[in-house]
């Protein structure tokens, strides 16, 4: 008896999985994007290139999905020169960050109202596919990333392309 609940408990879990596109439009940290589930705000520091960032980031998995993930982080970068003080310094020093990470990478240029910024594609050491959007605008680092299990995933393509990291 009790394996029959379980059973009907995984379906009814399962069955609830279908995804809640959330238009998200946050001013504090200057962006906004279709997420393909509600996203979840979190707020972290981690070492990298640029020192140690300050991230506030915005993502979500879908239900039951731990190898696809949606986020946008937005970092302000910290004070001094490492890592560049022109735009074109700190973006290229970030596509090498990503590089180390990932390998090599697949580098758009954003068009200039999008940017200061570029897109990328990479293949993830697991198969999948990471595509992201990387913009420097006010002295912050605006990174946004799909993670998928295949290339071509529409999710990617409708969170990515509509991305908007704003001016005040």
């Amino acid at each position: 008896m009790s394996r029959s609940w379980l059973v009907l408990a995984l379906l009814l879990t399962l069955a609830g999985c279908k995804e809640d596109p959330r238009r998200i439009e946050n001013e504090n940290l200057g962006i906004a994007a279709t997420f393909p589930g509600p996203p979840k705000l979190h707020r972290h520091t981690d070492p990298g290139p640029f020192g140690d960032v300050e991230w506030f980031d915005l993502a979500m998995s879908p239900a039951g999905r731990l190898d696809e993930t949606f986020s946008v982080a937005v970092g302000n970068l910290p004070p001094g020169d490492k890592g560049g003080t022109t735009p074109r310094e700190i973006l290229t020093t970030y596509q090498n960050f990503l590089g180390y990470r990932f390998g090599a990478l697949q580098r758009t240029e954003l068009p200039a109202a999008k940017g200061p910024g570029f897109r990328y594609k990479v293949k993830s050491p697991n198969g999948g596919v990471v595509e992201g959007v990387v913009v420097v605008r006010r002295g912050r680092l605006h990174h946004a990333q799909a993670i998928v299990r295949k290339e071509g995933d529409p999710r990617t393509e409708a969170f990515l392309g509509d991305l908007e990291v704003r001016t005040r």
